[in-house]
C-alpha cells in the first residue's frame, strides 16, 4: 500500500511545483515596420485623364516626342502688324503688309511672343517632371486679345529642376498657347487654378 501512496504523493508536489512557476509569456508579434508616407505632390506624366486632346499632349511630354508635341499644334489666325515694341499682334516680316493673316503659335511670360507655322521645327517642346493640375477654363471669367488664345482647357506641368513652370493651353484639336509661370509657390497655383477653372480634372495635390 505504501508505493502507491508515495506515487501519489510525489504526483501532488510535481503539480505544485508546476503550479507556483511563472508562466510563460506569451509570443509577441513584431510591430510591423513603421514607413514615413511620402506621398508625391504632383501627378507622374503617365497619368492619364480620359480626354483625347490632353491625354495626346501627356503622352507627347511623357515620352519626350517634340515632333509629336508639334505635330498637335492648333495655330491661331491672328493679323500681322508693322508697329515696333514689345507685346501686340505678330510682327510683320518683310513684304507684308500690316493686317497681313498669319498662323502663329502665342507664348506669354514675362513678354509674349510668337512662333509661325513655318518656325515650328525651332520649337524645342516641353520639358517637364510632372503635372501640377488639370482643368477646363471658365471662359467667362478669363478674356484675352484673339491672338493670344485662352483655349478649352490647361495642363498645368512642374517644371524640372531649376526652370519655370509651363501652363499648356489646349483648343478644340491641339495646343493653342504656351504659358511661362515664374511664381510656382503652392499658394499662387491654387489661386490660379481657382481664377480660371470652371472643372477642374486633376486636383492639385499640393
Amino acid at each position: 500500500m505504501k508505493q502507491p501512496v508515495q506515487l501519489a504523493f510525489a504526483i501532488l508536489i510535481m503539480l505544485g511545483i508546476a503550479a507556483c512557476a511563472p508562466p510563460t509569456p506569451a509570443a509577441q508579434e513584431p510591430e510591423p515596420t513603421q514607413q514615413i508616407a511620402t506621398a508625391e505632390p504632383h501627378y507622374p506624366l503617365t497619368t492619364r485623364t480620359g480626354i483625347e486632346t490632353i491625354d495626346q499632349v501627356l503622352i507627347a511630354v511623357a515620352g519626350g516626342d517634340q515632333e509629336s508635341l508639334r505635330s498637335l499644334v492648333e495655330f491661331t489666325n491672328a493679323q500681322c502688324t508693322q508697329q515696333d515694341g514689345l507685346g501686340g499682334p505678330p510682327k510683320c516680316r518683310a513684304g507684308e503688309t500690316d493686317g497681313t493673316p498669319v498662323e502663329v503659335l502665342s507664348f506669354l511670360g514675362s513678354e509674349g511672343s510668337f512662333l509661325r507655322k513655318d518656325e515650328i521645327g525651332s520649337w524645342t517642346g516641353i520639358a517637364a517632371s510632372g503635372i501640377y493640375a488639370v482643368y477646363e477654363v471658365n471662359t467667362a471669367v478669363i478674356s484675352s486679345e484673339q491672338y493670344y488664345s485662352i483655349g478649352k482647357y490647361v495642363i498645368l506641368f512642374v517644371a524640372e529642376e531649376n526652370q519655370p513652370l509651363a501652363a499648356v493651353r489646349i483648343g478644340e484639336r491641339g495646343i493653342v498657347r504656351v504659358d511661362t509661370i515664374f511664381d510656382s509657390s503652392p499658394e499662387s497655383l491654387r489661386a490660379l487654378v481657382e481664377r480660371e477653372a470652371s472643372t477642374v480634372i486633376l486636383t492639385p495635390k499640393s
